[in-house]
C-alpha cells in the first residue's frame, strides 16, 4: 500500500489503514522507514556475503545474483523476525553449499540476439 498516497489511490480504509499503522509500528521499532520494493537502489544496499530477510521477490533475486548478499524469500512477519533478532535460518541461499548451480545450460546453439527487444528476455 502507497503509505502516502492510499487515499488518493482509492485503496480501501479498511486495507489502508492497517497497513499505515504497521508501517508506523516498524518505524517506531527502529527500522528504517525505506518503503520501497527495490531496498537494493538505497544508499545503504547490503554488501556482499550480507545475511538479509528479505521478503520482496525482486530483491531476493537482485539480492543474491547481484550484491551477493545472502536472503531467501520470506513470508511476511519472518523478515521482520529476521531483522528483530538478527538471525536468519541456517539454510538455502544463507548457506555456501546451497548457492552452487546444479543445472547448466547450454546455450551455444543460440543465434545472436543483437538488437532483440529487451522485452525477449
Amino acid at each position: 500500500v502507497d503509505l502516502k498516497r492510499w487515499r488518493e489511490l482509492d485503496v480501501p480504509p479498511s486495507l489502508g489503514e492497517p497497513a499505515t499503522r504497521l508501517a508506523e509500528a516498524y518505524v517506531r521499532l527502529g527500522c528504517e522507514p525505506s518503503f520501497t520494493c527495490a531496498p537494493y537502489l538505497r544508499a545503504d544496499a547490503p554488501r556482499e556475503g550480507a545475511q538479509l530477510g528479505y521478503s520482496e521477490s525482486n530483491a531476493v533475486v537482485y539480492a543474491n545474483s547481484v550484491l551477493g548478499a545472502r536472503t531467501q524469500k520470506y513470508a511476511d512477519y519472518m523478515d521482520a523476525c529476521v531483522a528483530l533478532t538478527g538471525r536468519a535460518p541456517r539454510a538455502g541461499a544463507h548457506v555456501d553449499t546451497e548457492r552452487r548451480a546444479t543445472v547448466a545450460f547450454d546455450c551455444a546453439e543460440l543465434v545472436s540476439l543483437d538488437g532483440t527487444d529487451d522485452a525477449f528476455w
